[in-house]
């Protein structure tokens, strides 16, 4: 107030009288608004409350999906289905990018590897797992497992003989009935007669009966991209052909061509046909928070890895 001269004494008074009238007047309001209902509901318990009306208790239903189950193929199950399920969305989007980048599941067991994926989910979920037929993979029983077993086959009572490219045309004339057999056209192999797939070329291939052009391609390119055949069963992982091409098989020991695991990054990781995504992912945050890897029983114990998995990468791999 001394800062206004110009006023009278009684103006004062005046003026800090209507100052703690409007400032009462906030606080009565604010008071007011605070306590005053915001929603129909709330004015109607209040006027319960002013009456003595005693209030009745409301309990409202939430709405939760329910959990089915039921058989399903995770290669063509869809978004809605896979929900259905249980499967988090979370979970259904790494199934639609693992099948859009990495291929699809041959075996239920690779639906175990759905990140996320709990004991009781896969319990409740592994009986209804189905894999159609042309995802499967090709489970030859009519040949040698090891390739031990198999050159052993070949020495002994086979009587096979591997083919080389300078004797394609002699083969074609030993053996005119053979020629057109199986699939495409050219010479194709007699009963006991075998290629090395490990260095046979396309030509050489197609002389089995059963393969044709688009299955020597993309035996030629999945051995690229392996670094060699360990074993001639690998040759049926490039792509689906009928069993009895395996006993026109054999392959030699030859130098490995292996990936250096600490040295690539996830994405030339995943250029193997043995590393997926996860796995690859898994290597590359190893490295990052524990430093290298340095033998195939430290990769092993990363959760990623399955045992088949560490037994396929083995010939592969180094540190």
């Amino acid at each position: 107030m001394k800062r206004l001269p110009f006023l009278t004494p009684a103006q004062r008074r005046a003026l800090l009288v209507l100052e703690w009238v409007l400032l009462i007047g906030i606080i009565i309001y604010s008071v007011w608004s605070w306590q005053s209902p915001k929603t129909e509901n709330d004015r109607i318990t209040k006027q319960r409350e002013w009456n003595g009306t005693p209030l009745k208790q409301y309990t409202y239903a939430v709405e939760e999906m329910s959990v089915e189950t039921f058989p399903f193929d995770p290669n063509t199950a869809d978004s809605t289905t896979l929900l259905r399920l249980g499967l988090a969305p979370r979970q259904v989007r790494a199934i639609y990018r693992y099948r859009a980048r990495l291929g699809r599941y041959h075996t239920p067991e690779d639906f175990m590897n759905v990140p996320g994926m709990t004991v009781e989910q896969w319990e409740r979920l592994r009986p209804y797992v189905r894999i159609a037929k042309e995802f499967q993979y090709v489970a030859p029983t009519h040949v040698p497992s090891t390739e031990e077993e198999g050159r052993k086959g070949s020495s002994k009572g086979n009587n096979r003989k591997t083919i080389s490219l300078a004797s394609i045309e002699d083969t074609a004339k030993e053996s005119p009935s053979s020629s057109g057999e199986g699939l495409g056209r050219g010479p194709k192999l007699s009963p006991g007669q075998t290629i090395n797939i490990n260095t046979a070329d396309t030509t050489l291939l197609k002389m089995i009966p059963g393969i044709a052009s688009k299955r020597a391609a993309r035996i030629v390119a999945y051995r690229k991209a392996l670094g060699g055949f360990v074993s001639f069963e690998q040759a049926m992982e490039a792509i689906e052909m009928p069993d009895s091409v395996l006993q026109y098989m054999t392959v030699s020991a030859i130098p490995i061509t292996k990936i250096n695991i600490n040295k690539l990054s996830v994405q030339q990781m995943m250029k193997h046909p043995y590393l997926n995504f996860y796995q690859a992912k898994a290597i590359f945050e190893h490295r990052r928070n524990k430093g290298e890897l340095h033998s195939i029983e430290e990769l092993s114990r990363l959760e990623a890895f399955k045992p088949t998995d560490i037994d396929r990468l083995r010939p592969y791999i180094e540190f």
